[in-house]
Formats: C-alpha cells, structure tokens, sequence
C-alpha cells in the first residue's frame, strides 16, 4: 500500500514539475513562444555592431560587446542606452536580447570574462557572478555612457548609425544578473553615477534564492520547512532541524548542471522519515554553489551555521563542503540583498522596477518571498522610486494591448506579503521581454521628463517602432 502512494506523489509531482517547467523558459533565454495564446507585438529588424573593451579583468582580447540599435530613437536628442547584464546560468550575453531596439533604445550586451560563443569571446577567467564578473559589468557601462572606449578608442556613438543619448542610462538585471548589478553599483557608486534607473527580472535576491533553496523548476517538491511569508520581513525563517548528509551519493542535480558546475558527492536532504535515505519524490535536497579554486560544495551561510549548530556531520565535516568562512566570503561578494541599502544610500536618486509573474521562471514558493524581500529593502532604503511591475500603460503601449489586461501596483506603497498574486504579472498574454521593454520605457521617460509622479494618465512618450500593427 505504501508502495502504492509513494508511486502516486511520484508521478503526480513529475507531471506538475514538466507542467510548470514548460510554463516558462527556466532561464528566460527566449521567451518568444509559438504558443497562439501569447501575443507576440509586431517587431521591425534589429541590427548590430560587435566590437571589444578593454578591461583589466580580461586581458588581451578584453570584454566581447554587442550593441543592439534601433531604427527611430526614442527621443529627438537620440536613443537611450542601457545596459542587459545577463545571469550567472547564461553568461554569454551577446546571444540574448530583450528587443530594447523596438523602443527606440540602444541596447549593449556582453559576454562575462572567459566566455562567449566560438571566434567571438571575452578573454579573462570566468569567476561566476564574482569579482571578475562585476569588473567588467562595470566597465561596460563606463563604455555604454561614453565615458570609455572600446580597444580601437571609439565611443559608443560613434560606432553605431543612430543618434545616441547617453547623459545617464539604464541596467536590466536578467535573473542573477539583478545581484551582480547591486554589487557592481555598491563598490563603484561614484564611476557608475551614470547610472539612473534599473530593473530587475525576477531576480533571486537573498542567500536563500540562489541556489534556489526555497524549491526551484527542477525540484519534484518545494521547501516545506520555510515559513511562507517570513521573507517579506528581511529574513527567511527555516526550520532546518530534519537536516541529513549523505556523504556518498551523487545527486543528478540539473541547477549544477546548467550552470556549469561539477556534481560532487553528497546529499543535504532533508529527512522527512528519518531513514537517513534520500527520496527524491518526497525529500527536498538543498543545492548549493562552487567556486574557482574551491572544489566544494558552497552552502548560504545560514544553512553552513545550521548545519555547525545540529552538528549534521558530528566531528567530521566534509571535505568536500565548504566552510562557514569560505561560505560566508562567497555569499558577501554575491548576494545583492547585503548591497541594497548601501545602493540607496550612495545611489538615493535610482529607480527602480522589479519584474514578478505569478509563475517564477526559477523560485517555486507560493509567496514569491525573493520578490518580496528585495522590494521591501528597496522601499526600507527610501528608494527615489521603486515599484514592482511597470506602469500598465507601458505594458499596454508596448504589448499592443489593452492597458486593463495588466497589474497596476503604485510606487513606493507597502505590499500585502499575503496576497501576493494580486501584484503580479499574468502569464500566458505577452513575452516576459516585453514587460521588462515596458519598464525601461517607463524609466527612461520618468528620467527624461523628471517625472516621478505616482499616477500618469498616458504615457510620457508615445513611440511607434514603426512595424505594423496588428488589427
């Protein structure tokens, strides 16, 4: 009989794992579906100019750049710029575009030290969204605002065809994109000054969101030892006390696997039934993280102190698990929820937009605390501007939709943690590049007009990329 319900919660988990997994792209690579329920708005063609960047953290060749231009800027004095720093998952930037040239944008991506696509690549080594990442997200933007040039001493304008405006510019953080953007801005407030509006694509903010250790796309279960809503209050609370190690298996983990990281031995499970084995149907296992140099198993340092403090490993703690120490020095370099504050207050005038759907394209728990946590830090560091999902009216004009179809959430106003569905995006309408195209638009035009009012009856600027409009 046993044998029975545990092969039911199997296949019923798998079926609702491959459902929501194929609800979205896992990392939003592309979002363009074939699905006739997606409204696909009507796009001119899109051009581009390669070039390279010098960099200190990617000696030689230096940092492969691509620039997306459109055909009509969006303002009189030129278009805009901003900058699309990819995620950890999907380094090499300059093969994935969020269509910013539609509206009227100049749109640079790279590729991160060490990676790239075959005969056109960084040179550097690639640290995973460390030091060397934030490094030359840095220098692309010194570059992307003119205050740099690329390896043959041209400046942005002058390398594409279209009029360029650039006096401040803006970041769209793509997933784990969204931490190293916060870390970038805190170490280097004053050389990124430019910088004045960003927006973040269901960014994992928060040591417990990346890895996902909340319950993730790949998962078969979600985290069920988290208190739901705990993370809208600054901190997630996990009852971590059915902690277990197995020391010997390997996990066949597709989050390490994507990411590019090595599977090494070893299990943190938690041990609903006490027999010291993984169920995979019905024990959630907790990822973690590696690092160069570091061939270990890097847990958030609240699960390593967890850990220290229920003695999971007795007297003997493993070799191949990383340190509180070493954990503690990878989350302070990576986590962008220790650089928030220090972002607002170095940086008090910045936007901000955080892009959240009711179906995560990586977090599974039902209070999407990542989108919780990082809004209220922004709204705690009184933030110039912060709301969660653009203005409707943007959504509308971009999506070449009705404005009603969309979520209208006012800036700077507290959110309900326990009816967060109610602030979030609807799937199945539009592409989630289009949302994150609105957002920058609402941005750039809140900046240029030096508008931050709360209510706009339309929006600031009516553009037209010109492609034909659907009846």
């Amino acid at each position: 009989m046993r044998f029975k319900i545990v092969l039911y919660v199997f296949i019923f988990s798998l079926i609702f794992s491959l459902v929501i997994s194929n609800a979205k792209t896992v990392f939003a690579l592309t979002d363009i579906s074939t699905s006739s329920s997606i409204t696909i708005p009507p796009m001119v063609e899109e051009e581009s100019i390669s070039t390279f960047i010098p960099s200190k953290v990617a000696p030689g060749q230096g940092i492969a750049v691509n620039v997306l231009y459109p055909n009509k800027p969006r303002y009189k004095e030129g278009a805009p710029v901003i900058v699309v720093v990819p995620s950890e998952e999907i380094p090499s930037g300059i093969d994935f575009s969020m269509h910013a040239a539609q509206s009227g944008f100049v749109e640079v991506r790279f590729a991160y030290p060490g990676t790239g696509k075959k005969g056109y690549s960084s040179s550097g080594i690639y640290d995973m969204a460390g030091i060397n990442c934030q490094t030359a997200l840095k220098d692309v933007i010194e570059f992307a605002s003119g205050k740099t040039t690329d390896v043959k001493g041209k400046k942005l304008s002058a390398i594409v065809p279209v009029k360029v405006y650039n006096p401040s510019i803006g970041l769209v953080g793509w997933s784990n994109g969204g931490n190293i953007i916060l870390a970038a801005l805190a170490k280097w407030a004053q050389e990124l000054s430019c910088v004045s509006f960003v927006t973040f694509y269901e960014s994992p903010v928060g040591s417990l969101f990346y890895p996902p250790c909340l319950g993730s796309a790949y998962d078969y279960i979600t985290n069920r030892h988290y208190r739901l809503g705990s993370a809208a209050t600054g901190k997630c609370l996990v009852d971590f006390r059915k902690l277990c190690f197995d020391a010997v298996t390997v996990r066949k983990s597709q989050f390490n696997k994507k990411i590019g990281q090595s599977n090494l031995p070893g299990i943190l499970f938690f041990d609903e039934n006490n027999n010291k084995q993984w169920d995979e149907a019905l024990e959630f296992a907790l990822p973690y993280l590696s690092d160069i140099g570091l061939e270990k198993q890097i847990y958030s340092p609240q699960i390593t102190k967890a850990l220290l403090r229920l003695k999971v490993f007795g007297d003997n703690w493993p070799s191949t698990v990383a340190s509180l120490n070493e954990s503690q020095a990878y989350f302070d370099e990576r986590d962008g929820s220790l650089f928030i504050s220090d972002v607002c207050k170095k940086m008090p005038n910045l936007m901000v937009v955080i892009f959240g759907s009711t179906i995560d394209h990586l977090q599974r728990q039902s209070d999407h605390g990542h989108i919780c946590l990082q809004y209220n830090n922004w709204l705690e560091g009184k933030i110039a501007f912060v709301r969660l999902n653009p203005d409707p009216l943007y959504v509308g004009m971009v999506g070449d939709m009705s404005s009603h179809n969309f979520v209208s959430n006012l800036p700077n106003s507290s959110l309900d943690a326990s009816a967060m569905e109610e602030y979030l995006e609807p799937e199945g309408l539009l592409p989630d590049y289009v949302y994150m195209e609105a957002a920058i638009s609402e941005l750039a035009d809140r900046k240029y007009f030096n508008n931050l009012n709360s209510q706009i009856e339309k929006p600031l600027t009516i553009y037209d990329n010109g492609a034909s409009k659907s009846n």
